[in-house]
């Protein structure tokens, strides 16, 4: 997985995710956007708001890994 893009928006406290899989070849990505109640349930460690504005890619490889374990992947869009 490549995080692509990524930001946490304080105003709407959601987490919005651009990304691609290795199956995508480069040509596709995709995109999620988590709530913050979703980010705390799925989180690997216990994370606050503020633990928010402080995270990088392998914390959202991570997130993302376990939230697909339970959903689907979002559809592919070219890039």
């Amino acid at each position: 997985m490549v995080i692509l893009e990524f930001y946490f928006d304080d105003v709407r406290n959601g987490l919005y995710v651009e990304f691609s899989l290795e199956e995508d070849d480069d040509k596709f990505y995709r995109s999620v956007e988590l709530s913050y109640s979703d980010i705390k349930f799925y989180s690997p460690v216990i994370i606050s708001e503020e633990d928010l504005r402080n995270i990088d890619d392998e914390f959202i490889k991570d997130l993302l890994l376990e939230y697909f374990k339970e959903n689907d992947l979002p559809e592919e869009k070219s890039l």
